[in-house]
């Protein structure tokens, strides 16, 4: 057998810039496929994909216009209406979703679409508004009267739904810890369950929680114990540490929304943390303009620094604006008040 000649296996010159302009244009052409699927020039095909007759695709074309923020506002009128009359109501919340990252008044007006829905005879229609007015987040702040009353609701379901909805929103935390301590109680075991996992994974843990869950650690329903046990675990609201690493996580964009919403909901403890929050009024997106607002009109006197700063705000976005007009109605009045209790204490 002879050897085969070295030249059978050698590229000759022409073959290789063959092989390398071959390689380029594959390149060059997933470059392109990768910058037509991105970032705003994605937006559109996830229109058109908004409007596919399979409910997963319009799904995943609703988040990934959330993701893409306020740069995706061209699809605003596309998601209004995949949010408010889409048959699947994954997709209406996907849509909803998506909204408070791009449009917080196109996310209000959903909000306003299923408020009369919490009331409706049909106990489905309860249970997707719950849903709904949830996936839109601390922007539904002005529903949590109407949620408050859905979680004393005759069916388990919107019970169930109204919790996770009060839990997603935060915003004013006392009367959404009250509803989930209430929930604790429930006779529903889904109920209780749910109520349990608010404060083990989405609900900064209050004493007055502590001293609820505790008993609930030899819960019968060993998931319900579980859930109790992760809990009580937690770092505890006014946990320096704790704030310590949100206030760190507010420099990452993707984390960002996270930590904000955390903080708005430990009131004054936040106040450890106000200086890095008071540079996000100036952040380009509006959902987190609108929560640094929220954090510091909830710290009470711990947030006084930041008021002429917030006198000094001009928002472009009406949502933020009037929640800074809010927090700087409530920390005035605050701050008019203390000295009157200084004088009348003994």
């Amino acid at each position: 057998m002879t050897a085969a000649s070295p030249s059978q296996n050698i590229l000759s010159s022409r073959e290789i810039r063959l092989h390398l302009l071959g390689l380029v244009l594959v390149l060059g052409f997933l470059g392109l496929w990768y910058w037509l699927s991105t970032g705003a020039r994605a937006v559109p095909t996830l229109i058109e994909l908004l409007k596919d007759d399979d409910p997963s695709t319009r799904i995943v074309a609703a988040e990934q216009l959330g993701h893409i923020g306020p740069a995706a506002r061209s699809a605003v009128s596309h998601l209004v209406s995949q949010a408010t009359q889409d048959g699947s109501q994954h997709a209406n919340s996907t849509a909803a979703a998506a909204l408070k990252s791009i449009d917080l008044t196109a996310a209000r007006g959903v909000m306003t679409y299923f408020l009369p829905h919490l009331h409706d005879p049909d106990v489905q229609q309860r249970r997707t508004a719950c849903a709904v007015i949830g996936s839109l987040g601390p922007v539904a702040k002005p529903a949590v009267p109407a949620l408050l009353v859905a979680a004393r609701d005759a069916d388990a379901l919107v019970r169930r739904n109204s919790l996770i909805a009060l839990s997603a929103i935060g915003i004013p935390s006392q009367p959404i810890g009250a509803a989930l301590l209430d929930g604790l109680r429930d006779s529903s075991s889904l109920v209780r369950q749910t109520a349990v996992a608010q404060w083990a994974f989405t609900v900064p843990l209050s004493q007055e929680a502590v001293a609820v869950l505790t008993p609930t650690l030899n819960d019968p329903d060993k998931s319900i114990a579980t859930l109790a046990r992760t809990a009580l675990d937690k770092p505890r609201a006014a946990d320096a540490a704790h704030i310590g690493s949100l206030g760190i996580m507010l420099a990452h964009a993707s984390a960002r929304d996270y930590a904000l919403h955390q903080l708005a909901q430990l009131g004054p403890a936040a106040g450890e943390a106000l200086s890095p929050i008071v540079s996000l009024l100036e952040d380009e997106h509006p959902l987190i303009r609108y929560l640094a607002v929220e954090t510091i009109g909830g710290m009470g006197a711990a947030g006084q620094p930041a008021l002429p700063v917030l006198r000094r705000h001009r928002d472009s976005d009406p949502v933020v604006q009037a929640a800074v007009t809010e927090a700087l109605r409530a920390m005035e009045s605050a701050a008019a008040a203390a000295p009157s209790s200084k004088e009348a204490s003994p």
